[in-house]
């Protein structure tokens, strides 16, 4: 191998080991997330996703110590956005670039930055804090925006530990705005299209048999 070859691999090597040793690496996990308890608006359009404000999904803060990166951040915000959205929308995902609208269709713009916050009133250790806001859009009509802010647990020791609250304080806003919008009137509705009547005969199993029983006590 090149001399030059082998300088350019131990640079490498070494920008490796000193990077990671320079900063603690929060990576948010994803976790079970239900749709808000709540009765969403059926909407009669798509609705995309675009995220903002984000390199590669990571943001790093530096609060005197070593700096503190949450990794994953877009990932996670996208994937609980689609977990709670889908009830109010024929389809949600996250817009990637060359794909098309339609009329109709609706833009959530999300911006959203997290932070580490150091022991003070609200708990002895550290905790996760998100601020940011969303806006909703409309065949270039913006129909409703919000400035958010969430703040987890004060219970985190300073570094990696700081990703279960980055992703506590994500997941509490994407529900947030799940319930926002997904509660927001929809006014272009698309006429409902009645199906035909379903025959059944002989109901019987464990799981219907209350429903049964209750349905019979009702007609008496």
């Amino acid at each position: 191998m090149h001399a030059r070859s082998l300088l350019g691999c131990l640079i490498l090597s070494l920008g490796a080991t000193f990077g990671c040793s320079h900063h603690h690496g929060a990576r948010l996990a994803r976790a079970p997330l239900s749709p808000p308890p709540v009765e969403m608006e059926r909407h009669s359009g798509r609705l995309w996703i675009e995220l903002a404000g984000y390199t590669e999904g990571s943001q790093c803060v530096d609060r005197g110590e070593r700096p503190l990166c949450f990794l994953g951040v877009d990932d996670q915000l996208a994937y609980s956005l689609e977990r709670v959205l889908w009830p109010a929308f024929p389809e949600v995902r996250v817009k990637q670039k060359g794909d098309d609208l339609a009329p109709g269709d609706y833009i959530l713009l999300v911006d959203l930055k997290l932070d580490a916050l150091p022991p003070d009133d609200a708990g002895p250790g550290w905790s996760a804090s998100a601020q940011g806001s969303w806006r909703l859009i409309r065949d270039g009509l913006p129909l409703a925006t919000e400035k958010v802010a969430s703040r987890s647990r004060a219970t985190f020791p300073y570094g990696h530990t700081l990703a279960v609250g980055a992703s506590e304080v994500v997941d509490a806003v994407a529900v947030h705005v799940a319930m926002t919008v997904g509660m927001l009137p929809e006014t272009r509705p698309e006429p409902a299209v009645p199906l035909p009547p379903v025959e059944t005969r002989d109901p019987s199993g464990p799981l219907l048999a209350p429903k049964i029983k209750s349905t019979l006590a009702t007609s008496e």
